[in-house]
């Protein structure tokens, strides 16, 4: 097949545009021709009134429009594969494909085909008062600490819900977990349209590392503020001052002060990957503490190739991936207690913790592999045709 991906690139690098450039490569080797077309928020730093841009973009671009086609009789595409639309890229686009009687297909990377900031997280918390066309409680709540960004938020999820932008042109949404695909479904989406295909990661890059029950230490990698828990993290470690922890990731001070962590918990800053794969290497069980329905984190998928086994919370679809008694512990959603009890089981028993570790490898291999992702992917495409 030719493939087209049309992808908005956010201000910075994100799990988004890694996952982009994994299918690529992947379709690239099965022999497939692939083609990316994106545009990259970056832009709008560069232009004059680059938020008003923005604002009216999200909305409409004709200019966008234009550059997608002209792709499209360039390249000719069997099948359009959609990533991130927003907001210079515009789901205007959309319509204007579907007359080419192409079959459009969309990974479904968060929840913002139904909640304005994609994330059902705002300042207050977990937050669904968006859901079933209710797109003005994101200006109404000020999710986004700016009246004029909530209201554009707002504005462009309302236009494309009413517009028919993604329902009337979307032949398949792909979404990472059933969670996920059920949030879909309870507004409006229809079910034979949703299907699940996880992230998948490239395990011929596995080096045959074994986990040992001679790690030590908890690891978390992340932003390290508030939406993602690193606060509670840091509560629970205070709880077990007799395990060590680090942490590696931008610090955001609103949430915690470096010179104020407990002894037993290390700030590593951000690191680059030879770093993280160490961490890795040498910790006894990954920690994940997001306080927000994320879609499906690829750290999850990192830790299991390393053999590493989770800990994260009893939320959203996190539970699918981390397997409770098989490849990692749940705990209680933002209760530092909860954790704290689990890192301590988990420390007092390095062998069950190898174990675990053993066990996700084995399901990193079987149900998230780079090929299980094609061979399911292949068969939906095959399918719209």
């Amino acid at each position: 097949m030719r493939i087209l991906q049309l992808h908005n690139h956010y201000g910075s690098h994100s799990g988004e545009s890694t996952v982009l450039d994994g299918h690529a490569e992947l379709l690239r080797r099965q022999g497939h021709e692939v083609t990316a077309f994106t545009r990259s928020s970056v832009e709008l730093d560069e232009m004059p009134f680059g938020s008003a841009i923005a604002f009216f973009t999200a909305l409409y671009n004709p200019s966008s429009i234009r550059k997608v086609l002209d792709v499209i009789d360039a390249f000719g595409p069997d099948l359009v594969h959609l990533h991130n639309l927003y907001p210079l890229l515009s789901p205007s686009v959309l319509p204007a494909i579907s007359k080419r009687k192409l079959p459009v297909v969309m990974t479904v990377h968060n929840y913002r085909l139904v909640c304005p900031n994609g994330l059902f997280y705002n300042r207050q918390g977990i937050c669904e008062r968006c859901t079933g066309g209710r797109e003005w409680n994101c200006l109404r709540y000020d999710c986004e600490g700016s009246f004029a960004k909530s209201f554009g938020y707002s504005l462009r999820n309302a236009w494309a819900r009413a517009a028919g932008y993604y329902l009337d042109n979307v032949d398949a949404f792909l979404c990472l977990t059933e969670f996920q695909k059920r949030k879909l479904i309870e507004n409006g989406f229809p079910d034979a349209k949703c299907h699940i295909l996880p992230n998948f990661i490239d395990t011929s890059t596995t080096d045959g590392t074994q986990p040992s029950f001679e790690r030590d230490g908890f690891f978390f990698i992340g932003r390290l503020n508030r939406q993602k828990g690193a606060d509670i993290l840091v509560e629970a470690a205070k709880l077990c001052p007799e395990v060590r922890f680090s942490l590696a990731g931008a610090l955001d001070a609103s949430c915690l002060d470096s010179a104020e962590l407990p002894s037993n918990v290390q700030w590593l800053g951000v690191v680059e990957n030879g770093e993280k794969t160490k961490s890795f290497r040498k910790s006894r069980a990954l920690v994940f503490t997001s306080r927000s329905y994320e879609g499906f984190p690829m750290v999850f998928l990192e830790a299991m190739q390393h053999g590493l086994p989770i800990v994260a919370p009893r939320l959203a679809g996190y539970p699918e991936v981390v397997r409770e008694g098989v490849n990692g512990w749940l705990y209680e959603p933002e209760d530092p207690a909860s954790l704290a009890s689990t890192i301590r089981k988990i420390n007092d028993d390095p062998k069950l913790a190898e174990r675990y570790g053993r066990q996700g490898m084995k399901i990193l291999e079987e149900e998230y592999s780079g090929d299980r992702w094609y061979r399911e992917f292949l068969e939906m495409a095959s399918r719209l045709h």
